[in-house]
C-alpha cells in the first residue's frame, strides 16, 4: 500500500511572551475534548516561544496545564525576561541585547533536563533556528536535521531557537564545527511550510497531511485613517533606532507568518486549521510579562478557543476518520 498514511502536525509560531495564547488553546482543548493533545498529533514543530511548546510536547512530561501553570506565568517569563535598572530604563536603545539570556537558559535547562533530541523516538519534531554568519535556515529535527550526528541536547536547541536579535545574544552550539544561531523567527515565524516538508520528506503524500497551526495573534486594525497617516509619514524619517523602537522585529515575524499561512492553507486545504486572530495594541509586545498582561492573554486565548472549538473538533474528527479508513485499506490489502 503506498504512502505512510494521515500525519497530524501541530504548528506553533513564535510571539515571546505571547506563547501564553497557543500554550491555554491547547490546554482548553485538553479541559474541554477530554484528549492528550500529544496523543492527538504525530508531529510538532515550533519556532521561538513554539519551540518551547513543541519541545515540551515531544519530551512526553506533562499535560498541557502544567506547561502553562510553570511555564507561561508572569513569574516564569519574567525571569527569562529579567531586567536591570539600566535595561528598563534604555530597552533597546542600550548597545548590548536587552536580555542576557542567562534566566532564560536556565529555565531551558530545568524543563528539557538533559534530553536530547534524538532520545525522542515515537514523535516527529521541528524547531528552527537561524545561522546569521552562514545566513542560513537551520532545521532541527529527531535523526534527520542539521547536527543529527552531534545528537544536540533539547536544551541547546531551544535557547537558540529563542536568541531573538536585540533581546538575547546568540548562542553558539556545541558541534565540532560551531555555528553561532539565533531565534528561527528571523528566517521565518510559522514553521508550516517546514513542516509539511519535513512530512513529504519522510514519506507522507500531501493528501494526507493534516494541520493544526496556532499564531500569537496580529494587532486589532483600529487606527484610523488620519492615524495611520501620521505614523505613514512619521516612518519616512526612521533609522534603525526608529524601527527597532517601533517593532522591527514583530513587523518581520507578522509579514513571514502570514506568507506562510497563505501558501499552507493553497496546499492543504481542508485539512489546514489557522488559529491567530487580532490582539489590542498594548498586547502586541513581545516581552510584557506582567500578570495583568498575562491574565488578558490568557482571555483572549479563551475567546480564540471558543470561536475556533467547533472547527478544531472537525479536523481532530476529520484526522480520525482518514486514520480509520487508512488502517482498514491496509488490513483489506494484506487479506
Amino acid at each position: 500500500m503506498a504512502g505512510k498514511g494521515p500525519i497530524f502536525i501541530l504548528s506553533i509560531d513564535g510571539g515571546g511572551s505571547r506563547g501564553v495564547i497557543p500554550a491555554n488553546i491547547l490546554n482548553f482543548i485538553e479541559c474541554e475534548e477530554k484528549v492528550s493533545i500529544r496523543d492527538e498529533f504525530d508531529f510538532f514543530a515550533g519556532v521561538s516561544t513554539g519551540a518551547l511548546v513543541a519541545a515540551y510536547l515531544a519530551r512526553n512530561v506533562g499535560n498541557m496545564e502544567r506547561l502553562v501553570t510553570e511555564g507561561y506565568t508572569s513569574e516564569s517569563m519574567s525571569k527569562m525576561m529579567d531586567k536591570s535598572v539600566w535595561d528598563k530604563l534604555l530597552g533597546r536603545m542600550q548597545n548590548q541585547p536587552k536580555y542576557d539570556g542567562v534566566g532564560k537558559r536556565a529555565f531551558i535547562d530545568g524543563q528539557a533536563d538533559g534530553m536530547l533530541i534524538n532520545d525522542i523516538v515515537d514523535k516527529h519534531l521541528l524547531i528552527l533556528a537561524y545561522d546569521f554568519i552562514n545566513r542560513e535556515l537551520v532545521t532541527f529535527k529527531n535523526n534527520r536535521g542539521h547536527d543529527s550526528i552531534y545528537n544536540p541536547a533539547l536544551a541547546e536547541i531551544c535557547d537558540a531557537a529563542t536568541a531573538a536579535p536585540t533581546m538575547y545574544p546568540p548562542v553558539a552550539t556545541t558541534a565540532p564545527k560551531r555555528r553561532w544561531l539565533i531565534d528561527g523567527a528571523l528566517a521565518t515565524n510559522d514553521p508550516s511550510q517546514c513542516a509539511i516538508s519535513e512530512a513529504l520528506a519522510i514519506g507522507h503524500a500531501l493528501d494526507d497531511v493534516w494541520m493544526l497551526s496556532l499564531g500569537t495573534g496580529k494587532p486589532a486594525h483600529d487606527l484610523s485613517q488620519e492615524a495611520r497617516d501620521k505614523i505613514g509619514e512619521e516612518s519616512r524619517n526612521w533609522g534603525i533606532l526608529d524601527w527597532l523602537t517601533n517593532g522591527l522585529l514583530d513587523h518581520m515575524m507578522s509579514a513571514s507568518s502570514s506568507v506562510s499561512a497563505h501558501q499552507c492553507e493553497q496546499l492543504l486545504g481542508e485539512r489546514y486549521l489557522r488559529i491567530n486572530n487580532e490582539l489590542p495594541r498594548s498586547l502586541m509586545q513581545i516581552d510584557n510579562t506582567t500578570e495583568v498582561r498575562v491574565d488578558d492573554l490568557k482571555s483572549y486565548a479563551f475567546l480564540w478557543f471558543e470561536e475556533a472549538v467547533g472547527d478544531i473538533r472537525s479536523l481532530m474528527n476529520g484526522v480520525r476518520t482518514a486514520r480509520a479508513e487508512y488502517a482498514q485499506a491496509k488490513q483489506d490489502t494484506v487479506a
